[in-house]
């Protein structure tokens, strides 16, 4: 199935110019070239994975396209995303692609950056499915500087299910150095004998599939491995496992295959214990099959976890003491996994946690998992003393019961011995049904602030520890960072405010006590930003001493015509665009009066008026004012208004709630903050 770098041109290029009496024009010089062509699977009617490599021998700018056209007997999927697409040079490093585009069996990618002449591309491109019959096929591949399409033939071979009951009894040894599950461990695969007329070739290549995907490391070095004794001139990791290996020159002729990894190659056993483990090596279209590998149990010992309070829900440090079955040194990977209801807070420093006594450094958070590095430095140790420190703020799980901690340092995955939470007072009943969630603003793609009144809380939250979180739903733009002073919970500002994704944790600087209202405030400087679409969208609120969500509740994004403006100050917004007006809204016995002018310029209606007078006139409805009257005629009617007509700086102002009622529009207000819109 894979196929090997086609050597030969340039060679034949040189005995073209050699024989020749006059000048060639060295055209193909600059035509692309199809080194390799492979896929995961080369069984027939199985959905796949391509990879192909090929060499461009002209620049390729931001915008242009690179085409892979598939037979028709091939199945290529017609909703094909970047994310089933990957291209990479020849350096490793990913290139950025613009689109990806299928019509009939081509696919177009089109990239979004330059790459130079002479670059030799590795392009994979996932849901591929194979031709129902086996033979010989050719992919092809062009980009936009090319006129013509250059192809490589693969093989495609008998079903799956054919193929497993001839090698059910295995072509080769498989011999790891261990068979403890989760051990690192050397490899040997094979000596096996090729298939007849079958030879290794310099240049080819041998994949090798690992029946687990959480065998490999990200990457393995060439000196890592050996093929018949030979360092290879290439090794790279397709996927989670799979690789792939140039063979060298030392073993160009062999007819058999003996594949050899250190173990500083960084393989590890599977995580799960099974008796039917076996690999597959395959090398020019045909597969060959491993004997049966049994993993064991793992060997670690289960560690202790020590509490400095075991309470439900207590702020309390961990720590723990792992003995490692390879020494961990300088720089070594660390993941600590904390039972379902642990709060982790969403970001730790590096002082609050430490390996051995000393200061870890690369310290993330990922919901209840803790990622961070042994310092430089580490004195190289079989035992790691974990310690998070109570200045952490993590805490035990909210629920009573029996828990376990896992931890993966080095790729090798170790578990606690349970330990036990005991019981806590249960939230107390409070009632959030008058509970409030309001926008400053509520037009479209237009940054707004978000006011929450809590009525109560069913449970207090501890002052720099305890949190509120806010949920907006897909269609706010939420920021990666919010600054805490842009953000109030009863009016002092925030310890702290993280983000996960659409999520807002919010850590009050004060203690809310329980049955207590809390209100939080967030500034519109705070850079959350309103759907781009109208609609209604939900946002929930929660906390993290109780659970469930406390309450949710709808927001309402209109149109971008719609009029924001605010309580005591002269202008509105329209569209993205403010304008002044005559007189700043103001409310007279609960009821705002707005300038006569704010119905022309923000809403478009008809308006005349005197010091004494105004008409307003929307369609068919026509509206006129006296100042000094809380009386207004409409359609001839007489109208009680809420309040009297005024005069300010010689413009009548007009009741706002009259008018928007009798012309279709409605209001939207939030402390302050006043939305028309229709």
């Amino acid at each position: 199935m894979n196929k090997s770098v086609n050597k030969g041109i340039s060679v034949l290029l040189a005995t073209a110019v050699l024989a020749s009496p006059v000048m060639l024009e060295p055209k193909a010089a600059y035509a692309l070239s199809i080194e390799d062509v492979s896929a995961d699977s080369t069984r027939v009617d199985e959905e796949t994975e391509y990879t192909i490599e090929f060499e461009i021998n002209k620049d390729l700018s931001s915008g242009d396209s690179i085409f892979v056209r598939f037979p028709s007997d091939y199945s290529v999927d017609k909703k094909l995303k970047k994310s089933d697409v990957k291209l990479e040079d020849d350096d490793d490093d990913k290139i950025s692609i613009d689109s990806v585009s299928v019509s009939k069996n081509v696919v177009e990618i089109e990239v979004d950056e330059k790459i130079k002449k002479g670059t030799v591309l590795t392009l994979t491109i996932d849901n591929i499915t194979n031709p129902e019959d086996k033979g010989s096929y050719e992919i092809e591949v062009k980009t936009s500087a090319e006129t013509s399409y250059k192809g490589e033939k693969i093989t495609i071979s008998k079903s799956s299910s054919s193929s497993s009951s001839s090698s059910s009894k295995g072509d080769f040894e498989a011999s790891p150095s261990s068979k403890n599950a989760e051990d690192s461990i050397s490899l040997t695969l094979g000596k096996f004998n090729l298939s007849s007329k079958s030879r290794l070739k310099e240049g080819k290549y041998i994949y090798v599939n690992f029946p687990s995907k959480d065998m490999l490391p990200k990457s393995i070095s060439k000196s890592d491995v050996k093929v018949n004794g030979y360092k290879p001139d290439y090794v790279s990791i397709l996927d989670s496992d799979s690789i792939r290996i140039e063979i060298p020159s030392g073993a160009d002729g062999d007819s058999y295959i003996k594949l050899e990894f250190t173990s500083s190659a960084g393989i590890v056993n599977p995580s799960k214990p099974d008796k039917y483990y076996s690999f597959e090596i395959e090398y020019d279209s045909k597969e060959y099959k491993s004997k049966d590998v049994e993993i064991t149990n793992t060997s670690n010992t289960p560690f202790t976890v020590s509490l400095s309070d075991s309470a439900a829900g207590a702020r309390t440090s961990y720590t723990f003491d792992v003995d490692l079955s390879n020494k961990l040194g300088s720089n070594a990977e660390i993941e600590v996994e904390f039972p379902n209801g642990v709060t982790v807070p969403p970001v730790l420093t590096s002082n609050s946690v430490t390996v051995n006594g000393a200061q870890v450094t690369n310290v993330s958070v990922l919901g209840n998992k803790v990622y961070f590095r042994t310092p430089y430095g580490f004195t190289s140790t079989n035992r790691a003393s974990i310690k998070f420190a109570f200045e952490g703020y993590l805490t035990t799980p909210r629920t009573a019961g029996t828990y376990t901690v896992t931890a993966k340092i080095d790729n090798k995955t170790y578990k606690s011995k349970e330990f036990q939470v005991s019981g806590v007072t249960p939230p107390v009943a409070v009632d959030n049904t008058l509970a409030t969630v309001g926008l400053t603003r509520a037009t479209a793609s237009t940054p707004a602030g978000i006011s929450i009144g809590i009525k109560a809380m069913g449970a207090p939250i501890v002052r720099n520890q305890g949190f509120i979180e806010v949920v907006l739903p897909v269609g706010f733009r939420v920021p990666a960072y919010l600054p805490a002073n842009t953000v109030t919970v009863n009016g002092v500002a925030a310890n702290f405010v993280g983000v996960r994704g659409q999520n807002l944790i919010i850590i009050p600087a004060q203690d809310i006590p329980a049955k207590t209202a809390a209100q939080v405030n967030i500034a519109e400087t705070a850079g959350i930003v309103n759907p781009a679409t109208p609609g209604v969208y939900s946002i929930g609120v929660y906390n993290s001493e109780e659970r469930g969500l406390l309450f949710s509740r709808p927001a309402t994004i209109v149109a971008l015509n719609g009029v924001s403006f605010k309580q005591s100050v002269a202008s509105f917004t329209k569209a993205g665009k403010t304008t002044g007006l005559a007189v700043a809204p103001y409310t007279v016995n609960g009821n705002t009066l707005m300038p006569t002018t704010f119905f022309r310029d923000a809403l478009g209606f008809s308006i005349s008026y005197t010091k004494t007078t105004a008409k307003v006139v929307s369609g068919n409805t026509v509206m006129q004012f006296k100042v000094g009257s809380n009386v207004a005629t409409i359609n001839g009617k007489n109208v009680t208004l809420p309040a009297a007509v005024q005069l300010k700086n010689n413009v009548p102002t007009l009741p706002l709630k009259t008018i928007t009622e009798r012309t279709g529009y409605k209001i939207i207000y939030v402390n302050g903050n006043y939305t028309v819109y229709k």
